[in-house]
């Protein structure tokens, strides 16, 4: 693979969670004409009528029994830095495996690849462990080296494991890498000399709270089904960083189903106080990613390491952005990536006016 990659994604499903949304999706298209929906795209439906479908659902003799999940739903991918620099075996490994599709198959006659695979291991204020996709229990996995496992790397293994977010090999002992990873909740200094670091969390902070919130005390079985939906290289400006899988009914397509990834745009806020930040949060949650600042020093970080899409300012913070750094490579003018905006403008500024225009991806709540 190529190092050139530094930024790859996992898309998790919790509980089924992508399954029951299209079940959802297909009943209001097959059921539209029949209950009077206003529209037979369950995105464009409203409030009142989200409220009925579970009612509708149950009364009704060809759908009754299955399982929706309704819109709102959580963002479920997280992005992932790649340190090529002190683990290229553990990163090439790990990268092909995210962007292997399931017609590659291993030495065990199994996809070589994460999608599709299961999360075996969540333990709150530890680790969250995946990538066993021979078993799928955490007593197997298979590298891209010909299935063999392969050596522990030195400068990796002198990482720390000190503080949430860190991306590390999965083994059975000194030497054992082959596909599992994990990432930790919290500091695990019990990890450190044994397991090799070899990236770390970007963004999607909010999903790895959702993953460690399926723990269950007195085991590491999580207490519902985590499955890697998708996952792949991740290019910034050219990779959604934020969403949600929407499986659209679609009677052309061979599967019945025409796969969209909803964005939901990753936003900072600048605001002078709390209050007002809450007010940006309402205006723009659920359907972005937003977090709060009332200070700049941290987002120039954020935006540098590509963790964030877009900074809205409020108004009294303008003066303050001029001191706002872009990364270099960015082909974007400033003014597409801050917003200068009241609360509840905001969203609309996003929609019309950010660099995420040019990209044509469906935003969440805009369809």
């Amino acid at each position: 693979m190529n190092s050139q990659h530094k930024y790859c994604y996992l898309d998790f499903d919790l509980d089924d969670t992508r399954n029951k949304l299209g079940q959802a999706a297909a009943f209001c298209h097959a059921t539209n004409q029949r209950y009077g929906f206003s529209s037979p795209d369950l995105r464009q439906l409203g409030g009142s009528e989200l409220k009925r479908i579970h009612d509708y659902l149950e009364n009704d003799h060809e759908w009754k029994g299955k399982s929706i999940a309704l819109l709102p739903v959580k963002s479920n991918r997280i992005v992932l830095l790649l340190k090529w620099d002190v683990a290229p075996l553990a990163c090439e490994n790990f990268l092909a495996l995210c962007c292997n599709d399931e017609k590659q198959i291993g030495q065990s006659g199994k996809p070589l690849t994460y999608r599709n695979s299961t999360v075996h291991r969540v333990i709150p204020k530890f680790v969250v462990q995946g990538g066993d996709f021979v078993f799928g229990n955490g007593s197997g996995g298979e590298s891209i080296f010909n299935g063999k496992k392969f050596k522990d790397e030195r400068p990796g293994l002198l990482l720390k494991h000190d503080r949430r977010g860190i991306l590390s090999m999965g083994n059975s002992g000194k030497n054992s890498n082959s596909s599992q990873f994990f990432i930790t909740f919290d500091k695990a200094p019990q990890c450190d000399g044994k397991h090799v670091v070899f990236g770390e969390v970007v963004s999607g902070w909010d999903v790895l709270d959702a993953l460690e919130s399926t723990g269950m005390p007195n085991t590491e079985t999580p207490q519902v089904s985590i499955r890697i939906t998708d996952c792949g290289a991740w290019t910034p400006l050219q990779t959604p960083g934020a969403g949600y899988w929407y499986d659209q009914p679609d009677e052309e397509s061979y599967s019945g189903i025409s796969p969209v990834f909803m964005v939901r745009p990753r936003v900072a806020v600048l605001a002078p106080n709390d209050h007002v930040a809450d007010k940006f949060k309402v205006a723009l949650e659920p359907v972005c990613t937003v977090v709060t600042f009332t200070a700049i020093d941290i987002i120039n970080a954020w935006l540098q390491s590509y963790a964030i899409d877009l900074l809205v300012v409020a108004p009294a913070c303008e003066t303050e952005a001029h001191q706002i750094t872009l990364p270099s490579d960015w082909e974007i003018t400033r003014e597409q990536v801050i917003l200068v905006s009241k609360p509840m403008d905001a969203l609309q500024n996003i929609r019309f006016n950010s660099w995420l225009v040019s990209r044509n991806w469906p935003l969440d709540g805009a369809i």
